[in-house]
């Protein structure tokens, strides 16, 4: 075995050491990003109404949803015999989209910070460790003497 070939096998194994205590230590939630790049989130509306919005789906799709959820907790409370609380909610449907499309949107980029920020703590030191030892083997390949 020759000396890079080794020092290549060391670094693999500290690079996944690395990455398993770094996984470890931070959590499966900061690397949600990957495998979920959008938020969801639950809602409730007046008149006992619930709904996934899912952050995935575009977002014209999710405006109906709200839309939709909204007027069907508007018809609810009409037919408890609420029904200016009704009236207001329908005329307030448009304001509620856009108030919950914003936590979807402030969701997703909070969780694609994490993300980020997760992804360079795992990465960049072992990056930054075989750059180094590439950098150091060629600074040294320039001091061997040749065969003449």
């Amino acid at each position: 075995m020759t000396w890079a070939s080794g020092f290549l096998r060391l670094w693999i194994l500290l690079a996944l050491l690395w990455c398993g205590a770094i996984v470890a230590v931070l959590g499966k939630d900061e690397f949600k990003g990957l495998w979920q790049p959008r938020g969801r989130i639950e809602v409730e509306y007046k008149g006992d109404n619930k709904d996934l919005l899912d952050g995935s789906r575009p977002v014209e799709e999710l405006r109906r949803q709200i839309i939709n959820g909204v007027t069907k907790g508007a018809s609810t409370l009409a037919q408890r015999g609420d029904t200016a609380e009704a009236k207001k909610r329908i005329a307030e449907a448009n304001n509620s989209a856009d108030e919950l499309l914003k936590v979807i949107d402030d969701e997703s980029a909070k969780r694609t910070d994490q993300l980020h920020r997760a992804l360079t703590i795992l990465l960049v030191p072992p990056i930054a460790l075989l750059i180094f030892g590439v950098a150091i083997t060629w600074v040294a390949s320039g001091f061997r003497r040749r065969a003449i």
